[in-house]
């Protein structure tokens, strides 16, 4: 059998429950679909809550300690192998469309077909579109994530969703036929600032006597309570007092239409791929890079805290040939599980360094247990927030702000400066660890929202003692294990990708 293509469809900020299939309010109908003939991950954790880090655990299979990039404003070091570094030395041809927050822009020269974002939107209606998204990710940062969301009536054809998607039509129509194929297709909705086609309007409706009408989440007033200091502090800087609820109903619609247009926009890649009559080959995969609070903790947008409703994100898996459609429920898979996966069902080696574990056995019933665990962490080492309240915070960030010796406000409003920070989930509960001295202990079987902090009562103070271990554990065994030497074999076998 030759080796198969890979399909790798990938969204930014997409909770697990953004899909109908999956209970969710938006209507992916293109995505249940492909759900139908999948292998469904029910149970899939990415490592990070934010999007570069995410991405990078997603392509190379290794920690953010390992791989180093643990905050947006990196990129992954080009010395490290990723997907498309394997795929390429075994003839595979690669295209990429749509956003980076992956790679260091040298290393595109080796691919075949590149779209990404920034060249787009420049003349005309595409200029007026985009001083529209520049507007509007202003509102984002003066007024909060929640300041940002409309309805427009610009022409579908003039948003990002659908350039990628006539990008990646383009490559399936165009792309080399000797040779196998990975395209990487990186939508950057439904990510804020939230700007949504007024033809989806009347599907999320926002006056609460309709029915159908947008709903809130009922969240208890002492929700944050017992947490670490910064989720009072990001709700502050959010501005969420500032919002009705009107404009919160109209955060979730729009989020919720801008879901359902790259939901018609994948429904047409797959479309071009069944034309190509390559579909019964090639492996298609459609996960998110990390999720949104969803109004969940009475906030919008993410932060650096680890929770399910930014770590838990869909997953699917379709590959006719090898993979049988199903929910797997039963037990945990990791973000850095996905690389060794796929090199597995594509014939490749996986590199020395990756330290995820393939699920390739779940994916047709020969294995019905993976992982019991997965982890989580965010930031660098020496981050550290440093503010025990909100006003402490408040007065810092506005004396800081403008003094050209406190650069960590520089440009930051509804931003705050991170705490490092690590995190276990169980099949019951999830432990984090703050390196500024805080921790959070959850019961998400008596509180699935993770509301009531537990980590200071007595009577689960050995269940957080074993929870702690487990974590750091898991630090000192997936310490990075490449060194100069690996450093040099890997350069050698994988050649020159310098761009």
């Amino acid at each position: 059998m030759p080796q198969p293509n890979v399909l790798f469809i990938i969204t930014d900020q997409q909770r697990y429950d953004d899909m109908s299939c999956h209970g969710g309010r938006p209507q992916t109908p293109h995505l249940d679909a492909l759900a139908a003939r999948s292998c469904d991950l029910a149970r899939y954790y990415t490592q990070s809550p934010v999007c570069v880090p995410s991405r990078c655990n997603l392509f190379t299979g290794r920690y953010p300690h390992s791989h180093r990039v643990r905050q947006n404003h990196a990129r992954l070091a080009r010395h490290e192998v990723h997907l498309f570094k394997a795929l390429r030395r075994t003839g595979y041809a690669l295209a990429y469309v749509g956003k980076n927050h992956l790679l260091d822009e040298s290393e595109f020269d080796r691919f075949d077909h590149v779209d990404l974002r920034k060249h787009r939107n420049r003349h005309g209606e595409r200029a007026a579109f985009q001083a529209l998204i520049d507007q509007q990710n202003r509102r984002l940062h003066t007024h909060g994530a929640w300041a940002s969301a409309i309805f427009h009536d610009f022409p579908p054809e003039e948003t990002h969703p659908y350039l990628s998607r006539q990008s990646a039509i383009q490559f399936l129509r165009e792309r080399p036929a000797d040779r196998p194929f990975c395209l990487a297709v990186s939508f950057e909705d439904p990510h804020a600032p939230h700007l949504a086609l007024r033809q989806y309007e009347q599907l999320y409706p926002l006056n609460p006597n309709l029915a159908h009408s947008i709903e809130l989440p009922d969240v208890p007033e002492d929700a944050l309570e017992g947490k670490a200091p910064r989720w009072a502090i990001k709700k502050r800087m959010e501005r969420v007092a500032d919002a009705t609820d009107e404009d919160k109903r109209r955060y979730l619609a729009a989020r919720y239409a801008m879901i359902t247009w790259v939901d018609e926009n994948i429904g047409a890649i797959l479309e071009a791929l069944d034309a190509t009559g390559e579909r019964d080959n090639t492996i298609v995969v459609f996960t998110s890079d990390h999720g949104d609070f969803a109004w969940e903790y009475g906030m919008a947008k993410k932060d650096v805290v680890l929770q399910d409703c930014l770590l838990h994100v869909p997953f699917l898996l379709s590959f006719p040939e090898r993979v049988r459609p199903s929910i797997v429920d039963h037990t945990m898979v990791e973000e850095v599980d996905v690389l060794p996966t796929l090199l597995e069902l594509c014939g490749i080696d996986v590199p020395y360094g990756c330290q995820g574990r393939s699920f390739a056995p779940l994916l047709n019933g020969e294995n019905l247990a993976h992982k019991d665990a997965a982890y989580a962490e965010v930031e660098r080492p020496e981050a550290r927030l440093g503010f025990e309240s909100v006003a402490s915070y408040v007065g810092a960030y506005e004396r800081g702000r403008d003094d050209p010796n406190e650069s960590r406000f520089k440009g930051l409003s509804i931003n705050v400066p991170g705490d490092f920070c690590k995190s276990v989930r169980t099949e019951r509960y999830r432990y984090v660890w703050y390196a500024a001295g805080h921790e959070e202990l959850y019961d998400l079987q008596a509180d699935p929202h993770a509301w009531r902090n537990l980590a200071q009562k007595a009577d689960v103070a050995e269940i957080k003692a074993a929870l702690k271990d487990q974590l750091f554990t898991w630090l000192a065994i997936s310490e990075d294990p490449m060194d100069p030497v690996a450093a040099g074999r890997h350069r050698r076998f994988y050649g020159d990708w310098q761009g």
